[in-house]
């Protein structure tokens, strides 16, 4: 998700995230997206796609062709991705045509089109189609509020449709080696991340329990899955971005916190390639529930 992450931050943690995600949920995602699709092109949106991360990460998991439409409201983001889509697939050896916010890479037998979409999903989710083969989105419901999560839910089953929320933020966050301040700044950052971020009062780490009792009341089979950031000493550009950005919002919500004394220490550690880190993220499949004890209780 781009609310208020720019173009270089995105770029700096895309390897990491790719390297967390579960594998089997993105194809599992995939193949019920395909079974959807027959043998029609597969409609997939993406909520909050940034740079289009997500795209890059799920089409080559999905079988056959593919027409997504890469939603998000920063028409900075929006204006980049198909550069960052076809610099991506041209490094694997596809092919790739771009034009008027519409790049599609042909991978063997297969071409994967997608669309920049321009959207304010806080505001005019009631406005984005959904009547799709499949939805998806990353580093997304952490930032959104329970209600907002609610009409989303609704959009989605009334299509019926099968969602896939990467690495959503679940809490854990644990530095090695650990420092006296580590308790206070991640008790205020926490705080932090519960803050507006447009949606309504976010999440935070309660939205992977609360995506899933929402899918659940919906019908729908719920799958989870261990996405977790495992940062050490060869990850010193990410760890001091993270440090700093710890560190700023912990000011935020209490300027009185000794911040700078914890960055400062983190800051020497990550010289000393003595830092890391574990961030946990859960992967979270939702899909419609057919089986003929569900039907019945409809």
């Amino acid at each position: 998700m781009s609310e208020g992450f720019g173009l270089d931050w995105l770029r700096l943690r895309e390897p990491h995230d790719l390297r967390a995600r579960s594998r089997a949920l993105g194809r599992r995602f995939g193949a019920a997206v395909r079974a959807r699709a027959g043998s029609e092109t597969a409609s997939i949106v993406d909520l909050g796609a940034g740079s289009g991360a997500n795209f890059r990460a799920l089409a080559p998991l999905i079988p056959g062709d593919q027409d997504w439409r890469l939603v998000d409201r920063d028409r900075v983001l929006l204006g980049h991705q198909a550069a960052e889509i076809a610099q991506w697939a041209r490094g694997q050896g596809w092919r790739v045509t771009h034009g008027s916010g519409v790049v599609t890479v042909t991978a063997g037998d297969a071409d994967w089109r997608a669309h920049s979409v321009e959207l304010d999903l806080a505001r005019d989710l009631a406005a984005l189609p959904l009547r799709v083969h499949g939805i998806t989105c990353a580093a997304l419901l952490d930032l959104v509020s329970g209600p907002w999560l609610e009409r989303l839910a609704d959009r989605i089953a009334s299509a019926q449709a099968p969602f896939l929320a990467a690495l959503t933020v679940d809490g854990r966050r644990q530095w090695t080696p650990m420092h006296e301040d580590d308790v206070a700044i991640a008790e205020a950052f926490a705080a932090h991340q519960r803050r507006d971020k447009g949606f309504g009062p976010a999440l935070g780490a309660d939205a992977p329990e609360t995506a899933s009792r929402i899918f659940k009341a919906r019908r729908y089979r719920v799958s989870e899955a261990s996405a977790d950031w495992r940062l050490g000493p060869d990850d010193g550009e990410i760890l001091s971005a993270l440090v700093d950005d710890c560190a700023a919002a912990a000011l935020e919500i209490d300027y009185g916190l000794p911040a700078e004394r914890w960055r400062l220490a983190a800051e020497a550690a990550i010289a000393e390639r003595r830092l890391a880190l574990t961030i946990g993220h859960v992967d979270i499949l939702a899909e419609p529930d057919e089986s003929p004890a569900a039907l019945e209780q409809e």
